[in-house]
């Protein structure tokens, strides 16, 4: 049998093992729709691979040593394949979850066999080495064509015959495990010195790090700006693409792999200022990350932690997906957090524009509760547009320029909001990969090249503060919540029901000032039961209380 026609399927398969967390990214946002979920649920959805991963791989490259290639690989096959098709087929989040550490199971068979059997070669091993770039380049642009073009479950679906396809490799393997060598001719295993401990602890920070960029930014395209999964997989290609560009980069791997921390945290670090939804604000920091990636991953991987055995490259890539997952397990939370916050002042910021916007009060009315409906939804950008259009022929004419702004200011406080709800997340991103540098230490290629490593460090310190500056020059202009006690000019849209409107925002005002609150909380309370009960708890007064209304209005 051809040796390079098993080789490549079994070299794709690996590829798809290896490539998840990109290419399943681009599927977490209509996974979190249908499967009726949040952040930290489509987390886990990489998550869960991720540990699984992580803990089966040294399992399954003790299992091979002792049963032989074919067996570690066939049993590899399999589960990833079952498990590929459940994930497929799973109809709810505790079912994909379960398939999902099923396939990790099988990934970690089908890559010690990988590992096994390709890196006989020295054009294999530089292969196996670049494979996970590769997947992580060609991964987004895989999982969007699927996702927009046949849906997010073909993206499992499909993987299970690329796992199939490894079966002609594994069952060419020999049967039985290689005889031990010599104890002078085995290979010889990284010790666990201060230094090789700090740098398993880098790759496992900048690792995850890498894929929580990937992960935020995916979700911020497409469920917070409306992107469509195509076009948002084409957008977080410039991530992986400049990867490979960088990978080109030579020095001392010390060097190389501490610049690569800096710049990942630099480049995600950026990103928590995107100042609108423009695609375009995101390719500096992106490459950043990308230029970071390509650098310090082989470093790390390869040179400053060699990979001279099949314990040490599964020892490599389990620790890579413990990084990947505690990034998930960190900062899933925080974004769920962050986005649950910024919703609640992105609602009161949209509804001090209605209530101030100079048009007629009962297209207000009739739009309201579907604006903050909009909001909520999974889709907000799309569902805020298609409320303001349904509107815009029931608005007279000499009102449809202000009607057109109070659309487009919506919009703006909207992604504000996204945007807002995502930073936080991106700082810690930055964070994790900002420690992976120090923990590179003792850094003696820095004492070689001293002007080099200062000039490294305080770029990529001062790179994010540089470009929030810039950001902010291109910012929409925020709305602000006006204090309640304070006059304030009045929309005046003339007529009985302009001058009702206005009455009805004074006495809004009045009571909202004798609450405690700002008009804009007072004013959502009265028309959500749910912010009722918040209103309630937190300033003692009932909003849809008439009494507890009046008693607000009565002077004194």
């Amino acid at each position: 049998m051809n040796r390079a026609a098993v080789r490549l399927p079994l070299a794709g398969a690996a590829f798809i093992a290896l490539a998840d967390t990109a290419i399943v990214a681009l599927a977490l946002p209509p996974i979190l729709r249908e499967l009726d979920t949040d952040v930290s649920g489509v987390a886990a959805v990489l998550g869960v691979y991720a540990i699984v991963l992580a803990a089966a791989l040294p399992v399954a490259e003790r299992a091979r040593t002792v049963l032989g290639t074919r067996l570690a690989g066939l049993g590899g096959v399999s589960l990833f394949t079952v498990g590929s098709l459940v994930c497929g087929v799973a109809e709810s989040l505790e079912l994909l979850l379960a398939a999902r550490a099923v396939q990790a199971a099988g990934g970690a068979g089908v890559l010690v066999a990988a590992h096994a059997l390709l890196t006989g070669d020295t054009v294999g091993a530089r292969a196996w080495r670049l494979s996970a770039l590769l997947g992580f380049a060609a991964g987004p642009a895989l999982g969007g064509a699927l996702t927009q073009g046949l849906g997010w479950r073909s993206i499992f679906l499909l993987q299970a015959p690329a796992a199939l396809a490894a079966l002609p490799a594994c069952l060419a393997a020999p049967a039985l495990p290689a005889a031990r060598p010599a104890p002078a001719e085995q290979p010889t295993r990284t010790a666990l010195s201060g230094p090789t401990i700090g740098r398993f602890v880098s790759l496992a920070l900048v690792s995850g790090a890498i894929a929580a960029a990937l992960f935020l930014t995916v979700l911020m395209l497409i469920v917070g700006w409306g992107i469509e999964p195509l076009a948002a997989a084409a957008a977080v290609s410039i991530m992986p693409m400049a990867a490979l560009a960088a990978v080109r980069v030579h020095g001392p791997p010390l060097l190389r792999a501490g610049a690569g921390c800096l710049l990942v945290a630099a480049g995600s670090a950026s990103l928590a200022f995107l100042p609108t939804a423009s695609v375009a604000w995101t390719v500096l920091p992106q490459v950043a990350v990308g230029v970071g990636m390509g650098l310090s991953l082989p470093a790390l991987a390869g040179e400053l932690l060699p990979e001279r055995s099949g314990y040490d490259a599964a020892r490599l890539l389990s620790i890579r997906h413990v990084g990947i997952a505690l990034a998930l397990l960190i900062l899933a939370p925080i974004a769920q957090h962050e986005i649950d916050t910024t919703l609640e002042h992105t609602l009161e910021r949209g509804a001090a524009l209605l209530l101030d916007a100079p048009i007629d009060p009962q297209v207000k009315l009739a739009i309201a509760p579907r604006l903050a409906e909009a909001v909520e939804t999974e889709d907000p950008r799309a569902a805020l547009e298609r409320v303001f259009a349904d509107a815009r022929g029931d608005v007279s004419e000499d009102q449809h320029a202000a009607f057109d702004e109070l659309r487009a200011r919506s919009d703006d406080v909207l992604v504000a909001g996204v945007n807002d709800g995502f930073a936080t997340a991106y700082l810690v991103a930055a964070g994790l990969a900002l420690l992976g540098a120090p923990a590179l230490a003792p850094w003696t290629a820095a004492r070689r090249r001293p002007a080099l490593a200062a000039g490294l460090t305080a770029a990529a310190l001062l790179a994010p503060a540089g470009y929030a500056l810039a950001a902010e020059q291109e910012r929409p202009e925020p709305v602000r919540i006006e204090d309640p006690c304070k006059d304030r000019e009045l929309p005046e849209t003339g007529g009985i029901t302009g001058a009702l409107q206005d009455t009805i925002l004074v006495a809004a005002d009045r009571a909202a000032c004798r609450a405690g609150s700002s008009r804009e909380e007072l004013v959502l309370a009265i028309v959500d039961e749910e912010a009722a009960d918040e209103y309630e708890e937190r300033y003692g007064v009932d909003p849809r209380s008439v009494l507890d209304l009046g008693e607000l209005l009565l002077p004194g």
